[in-house]
């Protein structure tokens, strides 16, 4: 898959990508709110693994299965973050998600990332909105999900096994961006 906007490029995850994968995850505004994506992964050969995965289901449209694509620069195509979409299955809904380096954020990049894909998943489905989660300290997201054209609608607090989240405040905000 590969979508190019005026700025980045959406696109698979390819094996010459897993140490740009490997160090942004372990920046520290990254991995201060998706410790997953570092976690148990001690050398950039271990992301091999999960980008053979999301190659696999990168072609498919069915936006349900899991997958996340390389956020790139036009002119290098140097990976500077990711974003994914797929099933959020506690909440039964289609959710997006992203990081981008601390090196490449506040340029407008994860913004065009987050409104490309979101148009393609409209595209491609006929699902009638999409979601994003995101933890309440985690303002500049927050920030961003409502200039991207989500609208909060509610603060959750998960309880027990169902906080998923590894958020310093046990909750997150709730967002949705519907069809046009």
């Amino acid at each position: 898959m590969r979508i190019e906007t005026q700025n980045v490029v959406i696109r698979t995850l390819e094996k010459k990508d897993a140490k740009r994968f490997y160090s942004i995850a372990r920046e520290s505004a990254v991995y201060r709110y998706m410790p997953d994506w570092a976690d148990g992964r001690a050398h950039p050969k271990d992301y091999y693994g999960l980008i053979d995965q999301y190659q696999k289901q990168s072609d498919n449209t069915d936006i349900s299965i899991g997958r996340s694509y390389a956020i790139a620069l036009p002119d290098t195509d140097e990976m500077i973050g990711s974003i994914g979409v797929g099933l959020k299955e506690k909440l039964n809904e289609i959710e997006l998600g992203y990081f981008m380096s601390e090196k490449h954020q506040r340029n407008g990049y994860t913004r065009e990332a987050i409104s490309a894909l979101a148009e393609w998943c409209f595209e491609v489905s006929d699902v009638k909105y999409l979601i994003l989660t995101i933890n309440c300290a985690n303002v500049p997201s927050n920030k961003l999900a409502e200039k991207c054209g989500f609208k909060l609608l509610e603060r959750r607090t998960p309880i027990g096994e169902d906080n998923q989240f590894y958020m310093e405040n046990d909750s997150y905000f709730y967002y949705r961006s519907y069809r046009k």
